[in-house]
C-alpha cells in the first residue's frame, strides 16, 4: 500500500470551498419558496419541466464537491516514496574476527561457520547489490571495498582468521566509511542526500577496545545507515588464552540489541550453523535502498477536471444548463 505525504500541506486550507459549497447547498435547500403561483386550469401544466428526483439533484453537487476536494488536494502537492531501481544498494558485511571467534561450541568454530554463512549471503544476494567486508578484532580494516565482485568477496572472507581484542565501535566506523566511498563512487550522494546503505554486523563478544558502541551507531543513525546485528555463540562458549588460561566467552546480545536499536536495525541471536543461515538469509531482504520521492500532484488534478465535466455534462443534459 502506498502512503501519501504532503509536500505542501498548509494548502489544504482549500479544503473550505467544498465544504462550504456543502454547506450553502443544505442551507438553500431548506429554504421554502417565496412566491406561489396559481393555475386556472390543469391544462396550463402541460409542457412544464417534470421536478427532477433528489438524487439527479445531488449528484452534480456531489461531483463538483468531489472536484473541489481532489482539487485542493492536488494544491497540496501529495507525493510518495519508491525504491530507485537505477541504483544499486551497498552493504558490509562486518564480521567479528576476536580470540573467543575460534570457540568450539558451534563447531566446527564460530569463525568457520561464520564465514561459511557469510559467504552464503554473498552467493544469496540481489545482483544489484554492492558487498564490502570489514574485519574487526582490536582494530577494525575494510578488507574489500563495496563490489560487484563476488568472487573477490568470497575470498577475502574465507581467508579470515581470529586476533585479539573486539572493536564494534570502530568496526561501524569503518563500515560507514566504506558505505560512503562506495555512494560517491557510484553517485548515490551528488544530490547531498544522506548515505543510503546497511551494515550486518556479526559478534559473539564486548567492546574491549577503541571507540563506544553507542557513538558509533548514533553516527550510522545520522547518516541514515540502518546497522543490523547478530549475537553468535552460545553461553558456554569457551577459548584458550595465549597465556594458556580457559575463560568463558559468551556473547553479548544486549549490547548488540543496543545498536541495533539506536541504528534502526534488527538485532538476531544465533547459537547454531542453521540458525545463523537463516537469518542472513532474512537480510537479503532487508537492505537499504535509495528512494525517491514523485509527486501525486498530476492525478489528482486530472480526478478533478474529470468530476467537474462529468458534473457539466449530467447538469446539462438534466437542466439544459452548465452547473
Amino acid at each position: 500500500m502506498i502512503a501519501l505525504t504532503l509536500l505542501e500541506p498548509w494548502r489544504l486550507v482549500l479544503l473550505v470551498l467544498p465544504v462550504g459549497l456543502v454547506v450553502f447547498s443544505l442551507v438553500d435547500a431548506g429554504r421554502k419558496p417565496s412566491r406561489r403561483m396559481r393555475f386556472s386550469s390543469l391544462e396550463l401544466f402541460d409542457g412544464l419541466a417534470v421536478r427532477p428526483s433528489r438524487v439527479k439533484q445531488s449528484v452534480p453537487l456531489v461531483l463538483v464537491v468531489l472536484a473541489l476536494g481532489a482539487g485542493s488536494i492536488a494544491a497540496a502537492r501529495p507525493a510518495y516514496e519508491e525504491t530507485d531501481k537505477s541504483e544499486k544498494a551497498v552493504v558490509v558485511l562486518a564480521i567479528d574476527v576476536s580470540l573467543s571467534m575460534s570457540a568450539t561450541d558451534v563447531a566446527p568454530s564460530r569463525i568457520e561457520v561464520a564465514k561459511k554463512s557469510a559467504i552464503r549471503f554473498v552467493d544469496n544476494a540481489p545482483v544489484d547489490t554492492l558487498i564490502g567486508v570489514v574485519a574487526f578484532d582490536s582494530a577494525a580494516q575494510q578488507i574489500i571495498s563495496a563490489t560487484d565482485n563476488r568472487d573477490a568477496v568470497r575470498r577475502v572472507i574465507s581467508r579470515l582468521e581470529p586476533g585479539t581484542g573486539t572493536a564494534i565501535g570502530e568496526a561501524i566506523f569503518a563500515s560507514l566509511d566504506t558505505i560512503a566511498a562506495a555512494a560517491d563512487a557510484s553517485g548515490l550522494n551528488d544530490a547531498g542526500d544522506a548515505t543510503v546503505g546497511t551494515i550486518i554486523l556479526l559478534s559473539d563478544g564486548t567492546t574491549t577496545t577503541g571507540r563506544p558502541d553507542n557513538e558509533a551507531a548514533a553516527a550510522a543513525q545520522a547518516r541514515g545507515v540502518k546497522v543490523n546485528t547478530i549475537a553468535f555463540g552460545t553461553p558456554d562458549g569457551t577459548v584458550v588464552t595465549p597465556d594458556g588460561q580457559t575463560v568463558p566467552v559468551p556473547p553479548d546480545e544486549q549490547a548488540l540489541k543496543n545498536i541495533a536499536d539506536i541504528a534502526r536495525g534488527e538485532s538476531f541471536t544465533a547459537t547454531t550453523e542453521g540458525a545463523l543461515a537463516k537469518i542472513y538469509d532474512s537480510l537479503g531482504s532487508a537492505i537499504v535502498r535509495k528512494t525517491v520521492t514523485r509527486e501525486a500532484s498530476g492525478l489528482f488534478a486530472l480526478a478533478a477536471v474529470v468530476l467537474m465535466f462529468i458534473a457539466a455534462v449530467l447538469s446539462q443534459r438534466w437542466y439544459r444548463r452548465v452547473l
